[in-house]
């Protein structure tokens, strides 16, 4: 049982192992998780290989199960249960992409490759595990483990214990293999890359040669949008040019929606006021302030233990100085969280914001005297703590983070303040009432501080059924009269404080509709019932305390968004086109001094251009790429023809080439470009984390994914 102790030591580096372990592991797991029996229900499919529901589910309970672990059993919020749920989506996709693509071209890791890998021991994740005992990866440990672990696997108390340890084993190992497996890959598609002394020489031109230039430029802005005809034809031909900029990778929705979050009223208001006075008494006649403090819901906790003023809410904190002890100081309105308070000033002490102490539990009250009267004639503490609590108990630091703000009681709030008020430096006995009886040592303290002891009562003010009641009332009426958008619209005006508003190219990937919590069965009518104009059901979302209605006004297929829909900016393109084209007549067989003399022309002069930056045109403050490619090509004293650009037309007149210190070298300057290019791919291959990556978007399209989560989750 020696390597299961040994493991339990571990503990502190298990949790720093499982934060950078946790998805890379996980997602190893998909592979094998994620096989869809036929006829499931499905949440989306890769390649026509569908995931189902149940599948996913389990999936995710995976991921959850792990992280609560990490947070000792603390449950996930709403928006990180999301989260999750993405993250698990991503892992899947991305490792399902390498085994694909890795299939294709024979690439594998063999179990030889991953044993070296293991053996070597180097990798931070192998480094970091509970099998490092001393900071170092023992693979000897490892397979001392997994043999002990084989041999009682049928010993059901042993594997209790040692199955967490058991796991994040296949953890690790599953993790290494996916990334040695994703590492080949890469490998691949850096080396692909290649370079040529032509391009060495652009590259090397772009970084180490600059120029100056006179730039005569007419701004697209000096003429009028309202003198300019653009045809239908001329229309589509902007939208062909930039087409590609309209391409929509998924499918997506247009809607309208009125949401109104209900409020408290002011009857509200006032019952709580009132109900928050009658604690006044309650907490002037009372000692049990605990039970005082829990019985009236406050949201701030009563512990016996003082704390620093920064701990209590502004309200009580301005005023404790000032109110005497034994005093209630209240009711308080905050209008900054519509809250009341009422409390209790207990008293204010000097304490140590820190005590590093150590303790030996020893749990029979003769051997502690007899123990401590050893301490106090200088017996080694840590051999007799060895000997008597058979561990070797370190000192520990408590510092106020630990307890302020916590319902601190009974036995823990004993054991907490023996030690603030503790003599440093000398041995005492503690005695709890749960029986155990404790040696222990104050060592060291730090930056003594004022804290106080309060019995808070502080309620925010919330609306009562009644009132909800009467806010459901007048927005289900107001939903009833509404069949389509038109009456959306139209009918909003009769009701105080409705408005209608727009949320466009929503994606059913989406959490929630703007930025209302809960409302995935809206999302879920949108992309699976609603027809174009038609209106939902009311629905009751956020907080239990938003009411929301939805009318689906468009849908923007997968694609080439249509011209109809980019009307007003295509046709803008289309007038700025044709403004460039008036220019370049307007200016054409005109020598470059000359252009000064044209109406609407601004000079400027630019300094130390490259091709690796736009251009500034300070005149029109403007950013002009263009420029920047053209002039590149020049020589010195040459004048370029007319350059169409984003903000105008630009002539420009080289004044001077500027070359930096260093020689071109063809060979060093491909090596540089290959090298570049390894880091960039090498940084935007893969990104488990957030599933951004051009690489693996062009490799998700051609992979048909499909997404209908939102159907499920």
């Amino acid at each position: 049982m020696a390597t299961l102790q040994k493991l339990r030591n571990a503990g502190p580096l298990l949790l720093i192992f499982v934060g950078i372990a946790l998805f890379a592991f996980i997602a190893g797991d998909a592979l094998r998780i994620f096989q869809s029996p036929q006829g499931a229900q499905a949440v989306g499919s890769i390649n026509g290989e569908e995931i189902s529901a149940a599948e996913f589910q389990e999936l995710y309970e995976e991921y959850s199960n792990v992280l609560q672990f990490m947070r000792n059993g603390a449950p996930l919020s709403d928006e990180e249960q999301s989260n999750l749920k993405d993250q698990v989506w991503n892992e899947y996709l991305q490792n399902k992409v390498i085994q694909e693509e890795a299939q294709k071209i024979g690439l594998t890791v063999s179990d030889a490759e991953l044993l070296a890998i293991i053996s070597e021991g180097s990798l931070p994740i192998l480094q970091q595990s509970p099998f490092s005992p001393e900071g170092k990866f023992d693979f000897d440990f490892l397979n001392q483990f997994l043999a002990e672990y084989e041999n009682n696997k049928n010993d059901f108390a042993y594997v209790q214990q040692n199955k967490p340890f058991y796991d994040y084993w296949c953890f690790i190992e599953k993790t290494i293999k996916n990334d040695l497996l994703a590492a080949k890959y890469q490998a691949l598609v850096v080396n692909s890359f290649i370079s040529n002394p032509v391009v060495a020489e652009n590259s090397f031109n772009s970084s180490n040669v600059t120029y100056n230039a006179e730039i005569k430029v007419l701004p697209y802005s000096a003429i009028a949008d309202s003198t300019i005809n653009v045809s239908d034809s001329e229309v589509k031909a902007a939208y062909e040019e930039k087409k590609q900029l309209f391409k929509q990778l998924v499918e997506s929705r247009n809607i309208k929606y009125v949401s109104y979050k209900v409020v408290p009223s002011e009857q509200d208001r006032e019952a709580l006021r009132a109900e928050i006075a009658e604690q006044v008494n309650t907490l002037a006649q009372g000692s049990d302030y605990a039970n005082i403090v829990r019985a009236a819901s406050s949201e701030v906790p009563y512990s016996q233990l003082a704390w620093a003023k920064s701990r209590f809410p502004e309200e009580v904190r301005l005023r404790l100085d000032s109110v005497k002890v034994d005093e209630v100081e209240g009711p308080i309105y905050n209008a900054s969280d519509n809250s009341f308070t009422v409390f209790k000033n207990l008293g204010k002490v000097t304490l140590p914001d820190s005590v590093l102490y150590r303790v030996l539990p020893v749990n029979d009250k003769a051997l502690a005297d007899s123990l401590l009267n050893v301490l106090k004639k200088n017996g080694n503490f840590k051999e007799i703590s060895t000997k008597y609590a058979q561990t070797k108990n370190d000192s520990l630091w408590l510092t106020s983070a630990m307890y302020e703000g916590a319902p601190i009681q009974g036995d823990d709030a004993t054991f907490i303040s023996t030690l603030l008020n503790a003599k440093k430096g000398e041995y005492n006995i503690m005695s709890l009432t749960n029986g155990a009886i404790v040696i222990y040592q104050v060592i060291a303290t730090k930056n003594p501080v004022e804290k106080y002891n309060a019995a808070v009562v502080k309620r925010t003010v919330e609306f009562s059924s009644e009132t909800y009641a009467a806010a459901y009332n007048n927005f289900s009426q107001f939903v009833a009269s509404c069949k389509t958008i038109e009456d959306l619209e139209k009918n909003v005006e009769q009701y105080d404080g409705f408005r209608v508003l727009t949320a466009n190219n929503l994606f059913n990937r989406s959490h929630n509709i703007a930025n209302i919590k809960d409302t995935r069965k809206a999302i879920r009518w949108i992309f699976s019932e609603a027809e174009v104009g038609e209106v939902s059901p009311l629905y009751e979302c956020g907080d239990n305390n938003t009411l929301l209605v939805v009318a689906l006004s468009g849908i923007n297929e997968k694609g080439f968004t249509p011209l109809d829909k980019m009307s007003v900016y295509v046709r803008s393109e289309a007038i700025k086109n044709k403004k460039a084209e008036k220019i370049m007549n307007d200016i054409k067989g005109k020598s470059f001094d000359e252009l000064a003399n044209v109406a609407g022309v601004k000079s400027d002069v630019a300094e130390r251009i490259s091709f690796v930056s736009p251009t500034f045109v300070k005149s029109i403050s403007a950013n002009e790429p263009a420029i920047s490619a053209v002039v590149t090509k020049m020589k010195a004293g040459e004048v370029s023809a007319p350059i169409k650009g984003e903000k105008g037309v630009y002539v420009v007149k080289l004044l001077a080439v500027n070359k930096g210190g260093r020689e071109f070298n063809p060979e060093a300057e491909q090596t540089t470009l290959k090298s570049s290019a390894s880091t960039f791919i090498t940084n935007s291959f893969f990104n488990r984390y957030t599933g951004d990556s051009q690489f693996f978007n062009e490799l998700f399209q051609k992979g048909n994914v499909e997404d209908n989560r939102y159907l499920y989750f």
